[in-house]
């Protein structure tokens, strides 16, 4: 999830920064524990959906921590590689809601899954904010057909198999549920942007997240 805190497209614009465009992705201290702090709570609601369906073994919870952290990281980390290449600060940060929302998403074994989002301050149009905004979605759904192709390999009756499709279907939903158009989601941007763009991520994270679903 992205947040635009002040940008060109928006009408609440707080500051303009100067492009510093970088090929590395900058990171304070306080972005890494927020992003930590991110990461256990998305871990924690995977595996507490994944155990509500499934017991798994420690090994098969390591593997599905695994691809569940890397959906979150990576999705997080998209937007703020994108933003930064259009010269914007960007940085992760939990928000109290979010923490207490998807906190009790571990508590009923599935909700909502969103611990927080990149903050993005600086000057961007319409096409900058929906490059950034469609980055993590993107990415979960790449992530979500890579680890369904693996399924190939594992048979069904196998104790790996129900961690993998849970990994799958954990990103199959953060990319839908980023999808949504509305309040601060990246769908709301991504709409905003392309609307041919953000009918086909959505109808694809939809399908994944059923087939998922459906398969676990």
């Amino acid at each position: 999830m992205s947040v635009p805190a002040s940008t060109g497209s928006t009408s609440g614009v707080r500051s303009i920064l100067l492009p510093t465009r970088s090929r590395t992705i900058r990171f304070s201290n306080t972005e890494i524990r927020h992003l930590i702090i991110g990461t256990a709570l998305v871990v924690g609601a995977g595996i507490s959906f994944l155990m509500s369906r499934y017991p798994s073994s420690v090994l098969g919870l390591a593997i599905a921590t695994i691809i569940f952290a890397m959906g979150f990281i990576l999705h997080e980390l998209a937007h703020k590689y994108v933003a930064q290449r259009y010269g914007l600060w960007a940085e992760f940060r939990v928000n109290t809601m979010g923490v207490i929302i998807t906190a009790l998403s571990i508590v009923a074994r599935f909700g909502i899954i969103a611990p927080g989002a990149v903050v993005i301050s600086g000057f961007a149009d319409k096409d900058r904010v929906g490059l950034t905004a469609v980055a993590g979605p993107i990415v979960n759904l790449i992530i979500t057909f890579v680890v369904l192709a693996g399924l190939n390999a594992i048979p069904s009756s196998s104790f790996l198999y129900a961690p993998i499709v849970g990994g799958a279907a954990i990103n199959a939903f953060l990319a839908l549920f980023n999808l949504i158009p509305v309040a601060i989601l990246d769908g709301k941007k991504v709409y905003a942007w392309n609307k041919k763009y953000w009918g086909a991520m959505f109808a694809i994270a939809l399908v994944l997240t059923v087939y998922t679903y459906i398969i676990l």
